[in-house]
């Protein structure tokens, strides 16, 4: 019996489909879609006989949350018994248990389905807890856990996160509630349920959908749809505040019947709860949403859309700098201990019981020397978010406290600040970043985690490695690997887990480099004033302490060009190129690097959707791009870890390096694909010239 990830391509694709769609009462309910997307990423295993089909696996590569999820596990009835789920539960996990970064597989499987449970413990999953599922029955899931076991520095099991918000139109509930009726494709709402969501996501309903209920002339079925309603959150709002914007959604849904001014209801409700997701099969708000969705802060999908968009959503969940926009930072110095103790009040951790006196002293402690330390208050508007306090010793930036408010802007405002200090320390020189506050949530911790922090003695520490080196060094300047099982694995695993292994640890140990990261490496041109607005404080003649408001945040961000003539590929590097302006300095130079992390090229209202949270690009300037052609396909560049050289790299300076490895001096005018040699020395000289 034969093991194969496979793609679109393979012959058996139909048959897996086949299978899928024959056990769904089982397997939980997978629209076509969803199968097409998990064989383009290479998510699908069959096990196979030559000829003929015994079983497949389709599972997601959760990485932000260091963890492999099943979706589906499926044998033939012929093939039962013959050991199929085992080969294929080992083929998944000897890929990936080796992989730097994953500490396990996930599964969510119903409590009473004895078989597979059964299949799951004696492969030697634990079953952690157990949750109520989606359906209508009272069934429950066992949420279990298969343990990969290898000594990580930076790996931790994410069992709670921050779950994506969606609201479902009442049409969804219903079809949800009559889940064995007969419904056309485009119709199904049943994957919504599907038990490999149930961690990833929280359904919310509208109060409105209580007074559409009561309008039903059958008691039993609005008796069962009471009961039903009990598996979602009631959404919270300001009633009058959404009594407003049901006004204003008349110009968009302009019915004057009872439906349509439930329909306009439940999705006011929607955006003044700030529940960032609508979901809906009617086709009036569906023909309206772009106009909807650029002026109210909402996305609205139907359920298909929603369930395949899912993986790029988290991202959007976890870090969406638009949200920061009306944030700004304030220094306290010189000022009055009753202004203090307002901030000291209004940061301490008291659901961790801590003590105002020792709260205080750790405040009051950065009060006594302004030349090294900082306290920084951080407003959306007059209301303090943010209360942080460091200090700059010899050869380390140190973190004495760090609290946020629990807000809408907390997730990404902890992502940014932490980028931050890595930047700070790096501009200074300094070797190290010590964070001390005592108090960090689950997320906050994982989020030092992913960035290269390591906790010892109450401590989280990063070391902050400016430099070139090749990856067989690593021992020499981190004691951390010496001897580590890691660095072991790189002389006998496969190339293409050594890559996806060193560009793990590359980006936790960032601003490190390796010379020997085989790479695809770009030079990108971008407009100095775009640069300016991305990245560049520099050009924007602003630090991030005084940035424009909708400029200051630049932790992850995307990039817009025209699809012609080179086609990116991520993971990768990217050097900005700025290209000419007479009135910018820094233009006809490179000026920074960066990791490219993803690469999407659509029509481009497609790709505004996607990445307007991101909160730098207005439609005007995509319609610019496309020629205001909105068939046109641009492309989308999703970067992060953005390092800015100080001083620039003029045009003579990297022809020079060109010719002296061969290449033909060039212009920039578009994308270039350099090697790493030519990189290396770019970025080596960007650093010298900077520090």
């Amino acid at each position: 019996m034969l093991t194969e990830y496979i793609t679109l391509s393979h012959t058996l694709f139909p048959d897996v489909m086949s299978l899928g769609k024959k056990h769904s009462s089982t397997l939980g309910f997978m629209p076509e879609g969803g199968f097409v997307e998990h064989a383009q990423k290479k998510c699908i295993i069959i096990a196979y006989n030559g000829t003929e089909l015994a079983g497949y696996l389709m599972f997601r590569v959760v990485s932000k949350r260091y963890r492999i999820s099943i979706v589906h596990l499926c044998v033939k009835e012929e093939f039962r018994g013959q050991s199929i789920a085992t080969l294929l539960l080992n083929t998944l996990r000897e890929k990936y248990e080796n992989i730097y970064g994953y500490s396990g597989i996930s599964l969510s499987c119903r409590a009473d389905f004895t078989y597979a449970n059964n299949v799951w413990k004696r492969y030697g999953f634990v079953c952690r807890y157990k949750k109520r599922s989606r359906s209508i029955d009272e069934n429950f899931l066992n949420i279990w856990w298969y343990d990969f076991n290898k000594p990580d520095l930076f790996s931790v099991i994410n069992q709670s996160s921050l779950k994506i918000k969606a609201l479902l139109d009442a049409n969804i509930i219903i079809k949800l509630r009559d889940e064995n009726e007969e419904l056309e494709p485009s119709q199904d709402p049943r994957a919504l349920l599907a038990d490999w969501l149930a961690d990833e996501v929280d359904y919310y309903y509208a109060p409105e959908i209580l007074n559409e209920i009561t309008r039903d002339k059958n008691s039993q079925r609005v008796d069962k749809t009471r009961a039903f309603l009990s598996n979602f959150i009631e959404a919270k709002f300001n009633v009058e505040k959404c009594k407003g914007i049901v006004e204003e959604l008349k110009q968009y849904i302009s019915g004057v019947t009872e439906n349509d001014q439930s329909d306009r209801t439940q999705l006011a409700s929607a955006i003044v709860s700030e529940t960032s997701y609508f979901i809906t099969l009617d086709i009036g708000i569906l023909e309206k949403r772009v106009e909807i969705e650029n002026n109210f802060d909402i996305q609205i999908f139907t359920p298909q859309e929603f369930v395949l968009e899912i993986d790029e959503l988290l991202n959007k969940e976890e870090y969406s700098p638009e949200r920061l926009a009306g944030v700004s930072f304030h220094t306290i110095a010189k000022v009055s201990n009753s202004e203090l103790d307002v901030y000291i009040d209004s940061f301490l951790a008291k659901s961790n019981s801590e003590k105002k006196l020792s709260f205080q002293n750790i405040v009051y402690a950065e009060t006594t020397n302004i030349q090294t330390s900082k306290i920084k208050v951080i407003k959306a508007g007059s209301n303090p978010i943010s209360f942080l306090g460091y200090k700059y010793s010899e050869s380390a930036l140190i973190v004495s406290f760090i609290r946020l408010a629990d807000t809408e802007h907390k997730q990404t405002l902890y992502m940014q600040l932490v980028s931050d200090f890595i930047n700070k320390a790096i501009k200074k020189g300094l070797s190290q970043i010590q964070i001390k506050e005592s108090f960090l949530s689950e997320n906050q911790e994982e989020i030092l985690i992913r960035m290269g922090f390591d906790k010892s003695l109450g401590i989280w520490t990063k070391m902050v490695f400016d430099k070139i080196i090749a990856s067989s060094n690593i021992a020499e300047i981190d004691t951390r690997f010496n001897n580590h099982p890691l660095i072991d694995q790189l002389s006998t695993i496969r190339e293409e887990e050594k890559l996806q292994l060193l560009v793990e640890i590359e980006r936790k140990l960032f601003p490190l480099k390796f010379s020997d990261l085989n790479i695809p490496c770009y030079i990108i041109p971008i407009k100095p004033h775009w640069a300016g607005q991305l990245f560049d404080s520099y050009i924007s003649g602003s630090t991030l302490f005084g940035a424009d408001e909708k400029r200051i945040w630049n932790f992850e961000n995307v990039y817009y060009r025209s699809t012609r003539p080179i086609t990116e590929k991520a993971p990768a590097r990217i050097l900005w190129y700025a290209s000419m302006d007479k009135k910018i300095s820094r233009s006809q130079s490179i000026i920074a690097s960066s990791y490219l992390d993803e690469v999407m090229t659509d029509k481009p209202k497609i790709l505004y959707q996607k990445n307007k949270h991101y909160g730098i690009y207005e439609w005007r300037h995509i319609y610019d791009l496309c020629n205001k052609d909105i068939e046109m396909p641009i492309r989308a560049l999703r970067f992060s870890g953005t390092e800015v050289f100080q001083k620039s790299i003029n045009l003579s300076s990297i022809r020079e390096i060109f010719t002296s490895h061969g290449r033909s001096p060039n212009t920039f005018a578009s994308p270039v694909k350099v090697d790493n040699s030519i990189f290396n020395q770019i970025y080596q000289l960007g650093i010298r010239e900077s520090r």
